[in-house]
């Protein structure tokens, strides 16, 4: 097979013997890509920059014996800034780990790959708020992943919510519950005409357009509604 040339960001690195490293890739093209890079470990490899986390760039991968290499890489971003910060660090890993388990083989994702790069961007050079920033990511991922939560009707009996009916997200069934249709059993988790507002506004404006304040993100429900619904547990404890 001949090589491949695609953007990809490296989510997670593994060493390989003394000068290798398994790379996971994500791509836009290909989803979630295994691919060793040899002597990028040794300090005067041009492969040194784009084998580290969160290096976004242009990648050559040849095929053989089952297996890809990473032959080149013409790097775009490194998202050094990250590492100078470790709240942001911290936000950051864990958007790559979100993206490494919804990302498949083979594979496209090209709204995933954007929204990373996207929300790197923002954490790396932005002033926004970082909780909310990662919100932001969290509400979009929901999106895109076929699961949006729904935020004007009841997900029950599907009566309109009005702001002084918002207390409750029914995590399980993806959206708002009123009051006559919440039982002492239903999993919900509390939220405020606020935090309604900021999210309707994000999803239909995005976080730097929306005028909602920063502080109305609901980023630990936003966490666990996406872990509600992915097979893979993404540790965020504390982030929130």
């Amino acid at each position: 097979m001949p090589a491949i040339v695609t953007q990809g960001i490296v989510l997670r690195h593994a060493d390989y013997r003394d000068h290798d490293r398994m790379l996971t890739l994500l791509s836009p093209q290909y989803g979630r890509v295994e691919a060793l890079c040899r002597g990028c470990k040794r300090p005067q490899s041009p492969l040194l920059a784009c084998s580290e986390y969160f290096s976004f760039g242009e990648y050559v991968l040849y095929t053989g014996k089952g297996r890809m290499t990473v032959t080149s890489c013409n790097l775009t971003e490194s998202f050094y800034p990250l590492r100078q910060d470790y709240d942001r660090l911290q936000y950051a890993a864990y958007l790559l780990s979100l993206a490494e388990a919804a990302a498949q083989p083979g594979e496209r994702a090209v709204e995933l790959f954007t929204l990373l790069i996207r929300t790197l961007m923002r954490l790396c050079y932005g002033e926004r708020d970082v909780k909310a920033v990662s919100a932001a990511f969290l509400l979009h991922f929901a999106a895109i992943s076929g699961y949006r939560p729904r935020l004007s009707h009841c997900v029950k009996c599907g009566k309109r919510m009005g702001d002084e009916e918002i207390r409750l997200m029914d995590i399980e069934e993806g959206g708002l519950i009123c009051q006559g249709c919440y039982a002492p059993l239903t999993p919900v988790k509390p939220l405020t005409a606020q935090n309604v507002h900021w999210m309707r506004s994000v999803l239909e404006q995005g976080i730097d357009k929306t005028d909602q304040p920063d502080i109305a993100a609901p980023g630990l429900l936003l966490a666990d509604y996406v872990e509600s619904r992915m097979e893979k547990s993404i540790r965020h404890k504390g982030l929130f």
